[in-house]
């Protein structure tokens, strides 16, 4: 059995792919506005702390790096929040000015690590508005991130029979793949810190995501929950466009270390800005079997679906929402990480 700084990990949780997807790119390919995104996701549920921790390439500016950290602090300490573009030596890369993902080994193990100054933000004012300047604190991050469940591929799980869509009729990217994980470490803010101990999500998208990127998309749902007593997990997405078409749909339940397709039947939708107590209904098919749960939210936070997706709401009906929920699955507890827009009028 393997720890997370211990021998590797004799599984394989590749589901095919090959191990040079789990790397960067070296040159920019010849298409306009291509780059490459990386997510990060980690909640502890003991000192309810969520990260959005992002790295992607530049659109049209291949040599910079934009590095993203977005925290939920406990006990209404409020969001801490950073945004930066560094021109990023090869050698370090994926990585920006203040956060760095490294690639220990192949959809097995990470290491996530940022040091930083960031904006505080009152939760309610986030939910509320733009965030405005205001006071900095150093956050230091070091979390060794262990792969605990196979790799969902978006582009096969289009194309199974529980799928719909592809990833070809995306804006945002032609490959995207997911995994859930457990992360262990430290966090350091101000004068606290706290050893963290959790699950999370994370994905890698490569492809197109220019300034039109958004043209056309009407909303969606990102969902991952790992359960760590049982090992069991489930995730599924759906994107639409803004005639409510869905463009890509798929689902997954992992039970014994074996990832199977699933259909979607149940997402939550964007009807409020809710960081907790909002309840959210998850429904998969596969099979001859159903499963049905329902999530209740711990925390979150939230950008605005516009160029750069900036921190803080402009408008709700462009709200981009992230939270962190408790799941009960037959007495096993996990806490998904759920991301979700609606762009639709109404």
């Amino acid at each position: 059995m393997s720890t997370l700084r211990g021998e590797p990990r004799v599984e394989d949780l590749s589901a095919g792919l090959p191990p040079e997807r789990e790397q960067v790119v070296a040159s920019c390919p010849p298409v306009p506005a291509w780059t490459e995104n990386l997510l990060f996701t980690p909640y502890d549920p003991t000192h309810n702390i969520g990260m959005w921790l992002h790295l992607g390439t530049v659109a049209d500016a291949w040599e910079l790096w934009e590095d993203r950290a977005l925290v939920t602090l406990p006990d209404d300490e409020g969001v801490l929040s950073m945004w930066a573009y560094h021109r990023t030596d090869p050698a370090r890369r994926p990585a920006g000015a203040n956060l760095r993902f490294e690639c220990l080994e192949p959809f097995q193990r990470w290491r996530v690590a940022f040091d930083g100054f960031c904006l505080r933000t009152p939760q309610e004012s986030m939910r509320t508005g733009l965030i405005r300047d205001g006071e900095k604190v150093r956050l230091q991050l070091d979390l060794d991130i262990e792969c605990a469940t196979p790799v969902w591929d978006a582009h096969s799980a289009a194309a199974a029979a529980t799928g719909r869509g592809g990833m070809d009729q995306q804006q945002w990217a032609k490959e995207h793949y997911e995994q859930l994980y457990r992360a262990r470490g430290t966090v350091r803010w101000g004068r606290r810190e706290v050893t963290f101990d959790g699950t999370g999500w994370r994905d890698h998208s490569r492809g197109p995501r220019g300034d039109d990127s958004v043209n056309g998309w009407g909303g969606h749902v990102i969902a991952g929950c790992l359960f760590p007593g049982s090992g069991r997990a489930f995730g599924l997405s759906r994107y639409w466009s803004t005639d409510g078409t869905v463009t890509l749909e798929g689902g997954y339940v992992v039970e014994a270390g074996e990832l199977r397709h699933a259909r979607v039947v149940d997402v939550p939708g964007l009807d409020g800005l809710v960081a907790s107590g909002e309840v959210l209904p998850f429904g998969l098919a596969w099979q001859d079997r159903r499963l049905e749960l329902t999530a209740t939210t711990r925390t979150g936070l939230w950008t605005t679906f516009a160029g750069g997706l900036p921190y803080g709401v402009a408008s709700p009906g462009r709200a981009y929402a992230v939270n962190w929920a408790s799941c009960d699955w037959d007495g096993d507890v996990g806490h998904v990480y759920v991301e979700r827009s609606d762009l639709r009028a109404r």
